[in-house]
């Protein structure tokens, strides 16, 4: 659910701009555009919250944890990630998403004691990279590091913040952290945004449809994929990140009318497919 949820933003955000009016060479205004979507979803999380009868204020043992996992999972991937965004294609940023992935293993392996990666997990990291690689012709040949590099730094982000969120949420209620977090990376991206002189373009009813979607889809997917790293090693929660270029590319071509049948953009999700495999025998396995 969550996967499916992250695999549509990719268009969704790309749409976005269009219906807002925000050009592919604003950073700043994308930035509010990200701003208003988690700084809302935050909000949105936090009154469910209180309305399910749970406290909404943090405690003084919850404020670093918090800021840590916002610092990661909302300030630094999403401030790469929108900008990053305008540079590349839909389809192709969701690939490129997919990454985290392969991050969140290696972090895992070299922090966590009990997150080792395994021949099987590592062999699935190598065909992922390898359907990154696929992304550009012969290799790297037509990796754009204006878009497509900071898509993929947003995905090193993503992976930081699998282990911080597996680090601080055991014990903690992950609405509470999921909320804040989000209420103040939204801030974090408005202000930004703001400051550098960026400003929606225009507000349409189907704007704000599609706003309220991503704000819905932000609000569920991190409440709950907080919530599974609190029970579970980081390694068995974010395999199921490789399936996020599997919805991004279905979704880019009902969304946006992107053309996915091209031998580049099947070569890579064959290869990511294949790291999918590996890395989820392994953990049946085990």
């Amino acid at each position: 659910m969550c996967t499916a949820l992250w695999g549509s933003a990719a268009p969704c955000v790309k749409r976005g701009y269009a219906l807002f009016s925000v050009a592919a060479d604003a950073p700043f205004s994308q930035l509010v555009f990200a701003g208003w979507r988690f700084a809302l979803a935050g909000l949105l999380v936090l009154l469910v919250t209180s309305l399910k009868g749970r406290r909404i204020v943090p405690g003084r043992d919850e404020i670093k944890p918090i800021l840590c996992i916002s610092l990661f999972q909302s300030m630094l991937q999403y401030v790469c990630y929108y900008i990053g965004l305008s540079g590349t294609t839909g389809t192709k940023g969701s690939v490129l998403s997919g990454t985290q992935t392969f991050f969140a293993l290696l972090l895992a392996h070299f922090l966590l004691p009990n997150d080792k990666l395994t021949r099987r997990k590592t062999l699935g990291c190598i065909c992922g990279f390898a359907g990154v690689l696929a992304l550009g012709l012969g290799g790297l040949d037509g990796f754009n590091l204006a878009g497509d590099g900071l898509v993929l730094l947003s995905a090193v982000s993503a992976g930081a913040g699998a282990l911080v969120s597996r680090l601080f949420t055991p014990g903690r209620d992950p609405m509470l952290l999921t909320g804040w977090q989000l209420l103040i990376g939204g801030c974090f991206l408005l202000t930004v945004g703001t400051l550098g002189g960026g400003a929606l373009g225009t507000v349409s009813l189907g704007g704000v449809l599609l706003l309220g979607y991503m704000i819905a889809l932000s609000a569920a997917a991190f409440t709950i994929w907080t919530a599974l790293l609190g029970k579970f090693p980081v390694g068995k929660v974010s395999l199921f990140g490789f399936l996020i270029p599997v919805f991004g590319t279905l979704f880019s071509a009902l969304v946006l009318g992107e053309d996915i049948l091209t031998v580049r953009n099947l070569t890579a999700l064959v290869l990511v497919s294949g790291g999918i495999a590996v890395a989820n025998s392994a953990a049946k396995q085990k």
